[in-house]
């Protein structure tokens, strides 16, 4: 009897253990789509990215021309990048940064809030769908499903922003950017980020808000 007891406590020892190694850190993206010039650039070096490379904190997505890529959580938060493209995460997949170019960014209610990073701008969400911009001139955000709030450096008030709208803003607004709405049946039909990827995890989220315009 004490044999078959000392017997389970390893079986169960071992079975944990080996969950535990198994299971995918927070910490971690992996990469799902590669299209031609994506690269990962650490402290040390850059190399070619490669399906099911994970990516760690610190370790900045760069894509080239024509180029772009997605990476998935443990949490099932997306992201995919378009072309000239330089992305960043940090603290637990909960900061998101995109240095420059064109991003998707879907984050399931179940992960929490989470921050998004564009020039001057914060936005804080807990489950939605967006695509965002990040250049010298100009930024934008597109609600496609969620919502979130906007804070941006210099401005006191915070700005929210609800499924169907979109914001532009210049490199250092002054005041909160006026969001407007858009057609979300003609966005969905045309933007990169969507129709030369697979179909969305949130998208029957998004074709709910399509249907409620």
């Amino acid at each position: 009897m004490k044999n078959w007891f000392v017997l389970v406590l390893i079986l169960f020892f071992a079975i944990g253990v080996s969950k535990f190694l198994a299971a995918p850190s927070q910490k971690q993206a992996r990469v799902t789509i590669v299209v031609k010039d994506v690269r990962l650039l650490n402290a040390k070096a850059a190399r070619p990215a490669a399906v099911n490379d994970n990516v760690g904190e610190g370790t900045a997505v760069r894509t080239g021309g024509d180029s772009r890529a997605e990476l998935t959580f443990s949490d099932q938060t997306l992201t995919r990048l378009g072309e000239n493209t330089v992305f960043t995460f940090s603290e637990g997949a909960k900061n998101f940064d995109l240095a420059s170019g064109a991003m998707l960014l879907t984050v399931p209610q179940s992960a929490g809030t989470a921050r998004v990073h564009i020039g001057a701008a914060t936005a804080a969400v807990s489950g939605f769908t967006a695509m965002v911009e990040h250049h010298k001139s100009v930024n934008k955000l597109i609600i496609l499903e969620g919502h979130g709030t906007v804070s941006f450096k210099g401005v006191r008030d915070s700005c929210d922003i609800r499924p169907g709208q979109m914001m532009i803003w210049p490199e250092h607004p002054t005041v909160c950017p006026q969001a407007h709405y858009v057609d979300l049946n003609k966005v969905t039909k045309s933007a990169e980020l969507i129709t030369k990827f697979p179909r969305l995890p949130s998208w029957l989220l998004i074709a709910q808000e399509i249907a409620n315009q």
